[in-house]
């Protein structure tokens, strides 16, 4: 068996999806780096510092209902049963947390292996994906201490589960990921119900990949089988996803081109004064989580356990583009109480780019009275958020196009592998 695709996985998923779904292109993308992190499991690593770093993902798509989130999960994860192997194993929203976490320490068999003609007995192994289509279903299910139960699943190998009428369970050789959806208001409910999201660093640990719109309309949705290109590209992405899962690896070492790239970006992930606290403390984790998926982009395109110049590009790219929508995403959290019809009004001028004063109210009436407007618009004005014109004898509220925000990115940002 030999890879079959002259493209990264993930890159040909997209392109075999696209065609066949009004999802976001995003969301297609990152369900896929979500499937690789999961084959991969803890069998590769990359040894920084005095920590080892493994490929597991916290990946949240987020945006509003019907555009297209359920589909990519589902779609990207159904590639992971259709062959004779298990290549990953899967526990779902439909359980609760702390049996989430029986599972885990229970653990799934390893398939035996035959060294030198003698068969090894199976071991357990404790790496698993858990897929929540519904985020606030499984965060529902938790106690106060859910999101500091997820922290450590995102940091550790080793967790320590007790329960009331088992002992305690020590998980070891642990790798967990997380592939969920949800709307933005329940993410901006988080902070309110379950308390200290952002402060308590859970969100950090998090991809948000934001999208507000279905990528197209299709009318008609053909099937893969109904496009020869698309069936074709399909089944090679089987036979590389296999290919991946049992081929690569072992230890990830980093090219001095990697290193060099790194360093010169690194100091443009200082933080600035006016960060928010979601941007803040994404800051502090940009470093790992850009070498936690330069080893994902690495074995989705070759074998050699060795991050290159081009990997980091990509991841670089890949986390800046997840960068430029936090605040997006957090928009509406804080004790003002302009927090929430800011983020309402934010949304809709960016959805029209401008908009009256009259379309605003017809827009936000439901929300808050006209004076709350008035001062929201004061402040979005202020800040630099949008400016006031004058067309046609209308006055608009017209959306400050923002510059490059792109952390010194140069280059990195004509990256070719990125779909």
């Amino acid at each position: 068996m030999a890879r079959q695709l002259f493209k990264p996985w993930y890159a040909s998923f997209v392109e075999c999806c696209e065609p066949h779904t009004e999802a976001p292109r995003q969301y297609l993308l990152w369900s896929a780096i979500s499937v690789l992190a999961g084959v991969l499991k803890n069998d590769v690593f990359l040894k920084r510092g005095l920590y080892t770093l493994y490929p597991n993902q916290f990946i949240i798509l987020t945006g509003p209902p019907g555009i297209g989130k359920g589909t990519a999960i589902n779609f990207a994860w159904r590639m992971t049963k259709i062959t004779n192997s298990r290549l990953a194993n899967v526990l779902t929203d439909r359980a609760t947390i702390p049996e989430l976490l029986r599972l885990i320490a229970k653990g799934w068999p390893t398939v035996p292996k035959i060294i030198n003609g003698q068969a090894l007995m199976a071991t357990m192994e404790h790496s698993c994906t858990i897929i929540a289509s519904e985020l606030q279903t499984l965060l529902a299910s938790g106690t106060k201490d859910t999101l500091q139960v997820f922290c450590q699943l995102w940091d550790q190998q080793e967790y320590e589960n007790r329960t009331k009428n088992q002992g305690t369970d020590i998980i070891r050789d642990m790798c967990v990921n997380l592939i969920g959806g949800t709307v933005p208001d329940y993410i901006r409910g988080m902070e309110r119900d379950l308390g200290a999201v952002i402060a308590g660093g859970y969100t950090a640990r998090c991809i948000f990949i934001h999208a507000d719109k279905k990528s197209k309309e299709l009318p008609d949705e053909p099937t893969i089988e109904s496009i020869p290109k698309s069936l074709e590209l399909y089944n090679k992405l089987k036979n590389d996803l296999l290919y991946i899962a049992s081929n690569v690896k072992g230890e990830f070492k980093i090219s001095e081109e990697a290193r060099l790239i790194f360093s010169n970006y690194y100091p443009a992930t200082s933080a600035l004064p006016d960060d928010s606290d979601a941007m803040l403390n994404f800051k502090e984790r940009i470093k790992t989580h850009i070498f936690k998926l330069s080893m994902i982009l690495s074995a989705a395109r070759k074998d050699s356990l060795i991050i290159e110049g081009q990997d980091i590009r990509d991841a670089i790219f890949l986390i800046t583009s997840v960068r430029r929508q936090l605040d997006k995403v957090f928009r509406g959290i804080g004790s003002s109480q302009l927090a929430e019809p800011t983020a309402k009004v934010q949304s809709i001028i960016e959805r029209y780019g401008m908009c009256t004063k009259l379309q605003l109210i017809q827009s936000t009436h439901r929300h808050f009275d006209p004076a709350v407007l008035d001062r929201v618009l004061y402040v979005l004005e202020t800040i630099g958020f949008l400016t006031i014109q004058k067309r046609g004898g209308k006055i608009y509220y017209v959306q400050i196009p923002k510059g490059n925000q792109g952390m010194g990115l140069g280059s990195v940002s004509k990256s070719v592998n990125i779909p």
